[in-house]
């Protein structure tokens, strides 16, 4: 097998480092979307997609939902703790 091949046949099982993880969890949506339509974490995603990270992809899209859960169930306990 050829070092391209190995390359290519390891990119698809290389999971996202913690730093990639938190970004795409703290941040899962674009905050700048009217000055910039593309985020940070959208132009990773695509590069991801470009090169066939597929373990990446997957953590990826689970760890922007993870993240969306997370500030639904930040905003919900706050609105419960403000009609007390």
């Amino acid at each position: 097998m050829s070092l391209e091949l190995e390359n290519i046949e390891k990119r698809k099982t290389i999971p996202l480092t913690k730093g990639e993880w938190l970004a795409f969890f703290f941040v899962p949506v674009n905050p700048n979307w009217r000055l910039n339509p593309k985020s940070a974490n959208q132009i990773e995603f695509e590069r991801y997609k470009k090169f066939g990270f597929e373990k990446k992809i997957e953590q990826a899209e689970k760890a922007r939902i993870a993240g969306i859960l997370f500030y639904l169930l930040i905003i919900l306990v706050a609105i419960i703790i403000s009609s007390f």
